[in-house]
């Protein structure tokens, strides 16, 4: 029996709108699938670093200013017109060298003055002197008299009286001859100091007076001259903060640095750590004396210098970056990882992060020396060369309207 065509059509329709239905579906399931796969994150990638081998230094580094080891201000102790000035900035200068000199007309005649009056003191005694032994001569005559009942004994007292009388005179006349000597001395002595000397051989950094200035000692001695006794050491004075006093210690060695000679550095020596600290906007330092070398007379006084003091050196030992120390891992990794432990209580005590089976797993160190950059680290399981965690990168899935590719990622912040 034959089938009627229109039938035979018909299904032959429905048989291709069941295919066209099932690929569909499948196109559809896939893109679900397909798009549910894209908005998935991906694991976790890792930065790492090598456990390296070498020497740490630990240093503290402040700054301070340069000055001479020794330096002593010339003043004036006597006001006056200033006559001569022998010397400059940079002279060298021997110790008693006459620096510069005072008009000294004054005080010679002071002196002279001083003089006369210690010649009319002894004139005086000698008046006093023979005085008494008048007053002596007449108080002998009127006893004598007085014996004889002659006078009367008011007369004995009245010659008494005037021989004690020429005695304190005597006393008080010597008195005066050592006033005025000593006047005398105060003179001479104001007139040797107008001549200004150098106390130290040494080099003149500083002058601060001109011929026919005149000098005002009323108060205080004013500063003429400032001399350095020797520029080929020099010294800097800074200020160490507290949380660096304990690795502080005399003796250690140091290097400066200026501005004036980029590049180069100046070896020193911590000579002093003062007691005695300072406190500046809630900030305590302390002060620190090094000494540094200057053969070549580069370094100047009042420099500002960068100081580095060495307070360890451990050669030859296992260090990490001071970032593979930071690192924690971001969350619980069940399949041999580790989540991120407490922080350590201990300062000498760390961790670490090694990479297994793609995971992070924790590894316990021992800390030591560190300094800007690394750290030094000890501990069963390390050694040189071997990968240490230093920092995370999520990978993230682009979405079909974020314009991305698949695949970006950026750094854990």
């Amino acid at each position: 029996m034959s089938q009627d065509p229109f039938d035979e059509l018909h299904a032959r329709r429905s048989r291709r709108w069941i295919v066209v239905v099932v690929v569909l579906a499948m196109i559809a399931a896939g893109a679900v699938v397909y798009a549910r796969r894209r908005r998935a994150p991906a694991g976790p990638r890792y930065l790492t670093a090598a456990v390296g081998r070498g020497e740490i230094v630990a240093s503290v580094e402040t700054s301070g200013s340069l000055q001479p080891d020794v330096q002593v201000q010339v003043g004036s102790q006597v006001s006056g017109r200033m006559a001569r000035v022998l010397v400059d900035f940079n002279a060298r200068v021997t110790r008693g060298q006459l620096l510069a000199e005072i008009d000294a007309t004054p005080f010679r005649a002071a002196v002279a003055q001083a003089r006369a009056a210690v010649l009319s003191a002894q004139a005086q005694l000698q008046r006093a002197q023979v005085n008494v032994r008048i007053a002596e001569t007449n108080l002998a005559r009127a006893t004598d008299l007085r014996s004889r009942g002659l006078n009367a004994i008011a007369d004995v007292d009245s010659t008494r009286g005037a021989r004690d009388l020429s005695l304190a005179d005597v006393a008080a006349a010597r008195a005066e001859i050592a006033r005025a000597r000593a006047s005398l001395s105060s003179a001479e002595t104001n007139l040797t100091f107008t001549r200004i000397t150098a106390p130290i051989d040494g080099v003149v950094i500083q002058r601060s007076i001109d011929e026919g200035q005149t000098v005002a000692a009323s108060f205080q001695a004013p500063t003429l001259f400032l001399i350095a006794a020797d520029l080929t050491r020099m010294r800097i004075v800074a200020n160490v903060d507290e949380a660096d006093v304990a690795q502080m210690r005399e003796h250690l060695m140091a290097t400066a640095r200026v501005d004036a000679f980029p590049g180069e550095t100046f070896r020193g020596e911590l000579v002093e750590l003062r007691y005695g600290s300072q406190t500046s906007s809630g900030v305590v330092t302390y002060p620190a004396v090094i000494s540094v070398a200057n053969p070549e007379m580069k370094l100047r006084p009042g420099m500002t210098a960068t100081v580095t003091v060495v307070a360890a050196r451990h050669p030859e030992v296992l260090f990490v970056p001071n970032a593979a120390l930071r690192f924690r891992p971001t969350a619980a990794t069940p399949d041999g990882g580790a989540p991120a432990p407490a922080a350590e209580s201990d300062p000498h005590r760390g961790t670490l992060y090694v990479l297994r089976a793609s995971r992070p797993v924790a590894l316990p160190v021992t800390l030591g020396l560190h300094d800007d950059r690394r750290t030094e680290v000890s501990g069963p399981g390390l050694a040189a060369g071997m990968q240490v965690v230093t920092d995370e990168i999520e990978q993230r899935a682009s979405t079909t309207g974020s314009g991305g590719a698949p695949g970006m990622g950026g750094r854990r912040r």
